[in-house]
């Protein structure tokens, strides 16, 4: 009888066991026993399950679409515009008309809420405008810049630089956006007052705030309101904190 040890086809243990046996053995057990299971699992549990996005049952394709959706939507709710990041020509958002002035969508739904509520309160919130096209703004641009001029109080070059913070230049203005909302609401208004305390409520900050122009780079304004949505308003408002401050605050979290 031939030793085991020099079968060289299936060599041997010294317990007398094959060990090509023990290697497949150990690969069933640790790595396609284990695969086969989370497959099990994975066709039991995930593929008939379904999300439901305020009660509105979506499979999974659906919720992953959703997600992406808001992402874009986060991203359009807290762009800054400004000389550095300017807005095309022809952008244009998806518009919707609240109290005969055109806004952007996103925003329609809580301004509408906010203007009712406030009403219920005694307090009349007033919309001047909402979104600007990219020639209008050009024109209430230029009218700044030459109003300023001829008050003689400014050098060209000081009325020119200070038109831009208080009407940006074309594609510099949030107003093309349509997220940014003018009330009619001077300093120590109660429509003011109203704002200042409520606004983040629904989703609205004061864009450009009195103690905030070195960041905003625009001078404070008491009327301007952005949308940003309720969370972001509410972590603004929380941090003390300007639109541009906030949004650098996230990216570097």
């Amino acid at each position: 009888m031939p030793y085991k040890r020099y079968d060289i086809t299936n060599t041997y243990s010294y317990r007398g066991r094959k060990k090509n046996d023990n290697v497949v053995l150990k690969t069933i057990m640790l790595i396609v026993i284990p695969v086969l299971i989370l497959g099990v699992l994975f066709v039991g549990f995930y593929i008939p399950y379904k999300l439901t996005i305020k009660g509105r049952e979506v499979n999974p394709v659906d919720a992953i679409a959703t997600a992406d959706e808001a992402v874009l939507h986060e991203e359009e709710l807290l762009r800054i515009v400004n000389e550095s990041d300017p807005l095309d020509k022809d952008f244009v958002p998806d518009l919707t008309v609240v109290n005969g002035v055109e806004v952007n969508s996103l925003a329609s739904k809580n301004l509408d809420d906010m203007i009712k509520d406030a009403e219920s309160q005694g307090v009349t919130l007033t919309i001047k405008s909402g979104y600007v096209s990219y020639d209008e703004q050009a024109k209430l641009h230029d009218k700044t810049y030459e109003k300023l001029k001829k008050s003689g109080k400014y050098s060209q070059i000081k009325a020119e630089a200070e038109a831009k913070k208080i009407c940006p230049p074309e594609g510099c203005s949030e107003c093309q956006t349509g997220l940014l909302v003018e009330f009619d609401s001077p300093k120590n208004s109660d429509a003011y007052k109203w704002l200042v305390k409520y606004s983040v409520n629904y989703g609205f900050i004061l864009r450009y705030p009195e103690a905030k122009e070195t960041e905003t780079g625009i001078t404070f304004n008491p009327n301007l309101y952005r949308y940003v949505g309720k969370d972001s308003a509410q972590n603004i408002r929380r941090y003390d904190m300007s639109l541009e401050e906030y949004a650098t605050h996230i990216s570097i979290r």
